[in-house]
């Protein structure tokens, strides 16, 4: 897949597709992407969660809900040998109301020699790609990947090597968080703001990918939970990038 990244025409052909999987669920303060402790799985080989959409664009498809031990709970497992894998769900909201996108997840094996700098290795362990649907053109819709890199520092923001409308954070990189379970959350509203130059526009859909087809190499993730949050719990640019200032090179933020 030398051209065009794998998950963004994943979530553009789920787009067009009839079957678009049901919305996620508002409540008064968040919308719930997925909690995939509590969401059923659905009656395929696959045991993918419902409500989600899979496309394969190379390799065989490793993505299902399994039981965490450690959690007593049902979590989402991404696996990819040689493979990129994407799913997707529709989410349509307005992030003047639901500015931060929260979600747990872990990453085990990261794809060795990645590097989403150079177009050859741009392969990732675990991604969180926020759609931002720009009709009638599909090839103009936007994205922001939020993605655990291998090898580009923390705090990172880049453009895809392959399509400019999608832009890259690393929120986290290399081995030293191996093996955890991670809560992050990001002020969309504020990235948007800060990658694009513009106001946001609503938001169309969420996908969570694994991709290793460049680098023919493994990679394992999980995801526990994906949800946007209301004002009440709005997250301060400052507070965002704070972590990210202290452990990332300081040319890393120049925009690429």
């Amino acid at each position: 897949m030398k051209y065009i990244p794998p998950a963004i025409f994943a979530v553009l052909a789920i787009f067009v597709a009839t079957n678009l999987p049901a919305p996620a669920f508002a409540q008064s303060e968040k919308v719930v992407v997925s909690d995939f402790a509590l969401r059923p799985a659905q009656k395929s080989s696959m045991q993918l969660p419902k409500g989600w959409a899979l496309k394969v664009w190379h390799g065989r498809a490793d993505i299902r809900l399994i039981q965490d031990e450690n959690r007593h709970a049902n979590v989402l497992r991404l696996r990819s040998k040689k493979a990129s894998v994407s799913i997707y769900r529709e989410v349509k909201l307005d992030l003047e109301k639901f500015p931060v996108l929260s979600w747990k997840w872990k990453v085990t094996k990261l794809p060795e020699g990645a590097d989403a700098r150079k177009l050859e290795s741009d392969d990732q362990a675990a991604g969180v790609y926020v759609v931002f649907p720009r009709f009638p053109s599909f090839i103009n819709s936007q994205f922001i990947g939020y993605i655990w890199e291998t090898s580009v520092p923390e705090g990172t923001i880049l453009r895809s090597r392959k399509n400019p409308m999608v832009h890259y954070i690393v929120v986290r990189s290399g081995v030293g968080d191996l093996n955890k379970w991670i809560t992050e959350r990001h002020n969309v509203l504020e990235d948007y703001r800060r990658v694009f130059g513009t106001e946001a526009p609503k938001v169309g859909g969420i996908a969570l990918m694994i991709d290793t087809d460049d680098t023919l190499s493994d990679a394992e993730s999980y995801f526990a939970k994906v949800e946007f949050k209301g004002q009440t719990s709005r997250v301060s640019v400052a507070e965002q990038y704070d972590r990210f200032a202290k452990a990332a090179d300081p040319t890393a933020w120049i925009y690429e």
